[in-house]
């Protein structure tokens, strides 16, 4: 085999040396030329292979330490952030007062207003609200009549929230639900009227006198209103509760 080499990869050789070489058999100097060109070619390859080496060190060979300080990424601090519990409920919603009845608010309104309803009623039951509401059209037992059931769900909530809309005084059923929840508990903290698209002078004039919260300007205040009357009945109530145990036992 023949093999070319470029002017500075031969070996620096005397003159002497040179000679000597030429007047030595062919056999000879053919072993000779195969050495060199071996030596040469190995010498080509480590070079080849260094700088192969050094360019993937160069692009890729990211220390460890590198490594182990990545930050974490946006979506992992997300699913941490998102881990964090709720904080706790109002210890008003553990107290004896509270469990006394099923239910803390019987929400009452028009058939046409369900979704408002079920809207306001997802809020209320909410893990972060915590409370138990009453609607006729989940809640209602198949095959029950129907006063009888609303009659009791009157009477088994803490709060009953009226949902007056157009359709709401329209209605002979809301009608007859509004004077079950007025004869239970007249002039109470128990009855929240809530409106929606209507003005105050067209509500009934049996509520006319009552505080409402109002749902036409911006829905989510009123939802946090109507849950923070809620949890001021049960508070207040409550509170009596323990004042009348206290002094009973003192008596």
């Amino acid at each position: 085999m023949v093999h070319a080499f470029r002017s500075n990869e031969l070996p620096q050789t005397s003159h002497a040396a040179l000679v000597s070489a030429l007047r030595r058999p062919a056999h000879s100097y053919h072993l000779k030329t195969t050495f060199i060109s071996l030596k040469g070619w190995r010498r080509m390859e480590e070079n080849r292979i260094r700088s192969i080496t050094g360019w993937f060190r160069q692009h890729f060979g990211k220390p460890r330490n590198d490594l182990e300080q990545v930050k974490p990424s946006k979506c992992s601090q997300a699913s941490s952030s998102s881990s964090v519990s709720d904080p706790p409920l109002p210890s008003v919603l553990s107290s004896s007062f509270r469990s006394s009845l099923r239910f803390d608010v019987f929400v009452c309104h028009n058939d046409e207003d369900s979704d408002l309803a079920q809207s306001l009623t997802s809020f209320l039951e909410a893990p972060s609200n915590g409370l138990r509401c009453y609607l006729q059209e989940r809640d209602c037992p198949a095959g029950g009549a129907v006063s009888t059931e609303l009659l009791q769900a009157v009477q088994d909530s803490h709060c009953w929230l009226l949902l007056l809309t157009p359709n709401f005084v329209k209605d002979d059923w809301c009608s007859y639900q509004m004077h079950q929840v007025l004869s239970e508990g007249p002039m109470s903290q128990r009855i929240i009227p809530a409106v929606v698209n209507m003005p105050r002078s067209q509500l009934p004039p049996e509520l006319r006198f009552l505080f409402t919260v109002d749902l036409n300007t911006n829905k989510d205040f009123g939802y946090t209103l109507v849950y923070k009357a809620v949890l001021h009945y049960l508070k207040d109530m409550s509170e009596k509760e323990k004042s009348s145990s206290a002094s009973h036992s003192d008596g």
